[in-house]
């Protein structure tokens, strides 16, 4: 059972790897409709990562075994690779979210630009973002 679960959560977060290298690329290339087309997508893995998560936290707790001797062989194993994957996420991520914040950054200066009728000279002073170092 817990092996089982472990393969799904290793598979959900495969999936969320993958979009969110799809997304950093899109936004990259400013398709940001695809972008936006993926949040449903992701919010469901997210959804779906969460009810996982608890399930195997669950049968983690039920059983009363030390914690060397909680893990068979095979879920020791998919435990390490889901670390690892839940770690690859996280850092694709953060990526992802500095992209997106940049962007936003951007277009809300152009459109306070725009919208108080001044010059736009995209200077670094104009486009400020305390997450990009230049």
């Amino acid at each position: 059972m817990l092996l089982e679960k472990l393969n799904k959560i290793n598979n959900v977060l495969n999936s969320l790897i993958k979009i969110t290298n799809e997304d950093i690329k899109n936004i990259k290339d400013a398709n940001h409709e695809e972008v936006f087309a993926n949040i449903p997508l992701k919010e469901n893995l997210a959804k779906e990562f969460e009810i996982l998560k608890t399930e195997i936290d669950s049968i983690l707790s039920s059983r009363n075994k030390a914690i060397e001797e909680i893990f068979s062989t095979q879920e020791e194993v998919e435990f390490e690779k889901f670390k690892l994957l839940l770690n690859e996420f996280y850092t694709k991520h953060k990526h992802f979210s500095k992209l997106s914040l940049s962007v936003t950054n951007f277009y809300n200066v152009l459109l306070n630009k725009i919208k108080n009728k001044q010059q736009i000279t995209y200077d670094k002073k104009d486009i400020q973002n305390p997450f990009i170092k230049g």
